[in-house]
């Protein structure tokens, strides 16, 4: 495994983190309307993944 598969591996961790547990963006604690910010950037880190693993794909093959 190299460096950008563990990158991607990690993305998809804290955005698993995000959807499944209720991880937020927001340090506060209170729930005061951040569901549609992390729901976006849930988004954007599972597109960040895909990203990771197709530069990869190039580098590898």
């Amino acid at each position: 495994m190299g460096v950008l598969d563990e990158a991607a591996d990690i993305l998809d961790h804290v955005a698993d983190r995000i959807e499944s547990h209720g991880w937020s963006l927001c340090p506060c604690g209170d729930k005061h309307g951040q569901a549609r910010i992390d729901a976006r950037v849930l988004d954007a880190l599972r597109g960040d993944a895909d990203l990771v693993r197709t530069a990869g794909a190039g580098v590898d093959g």
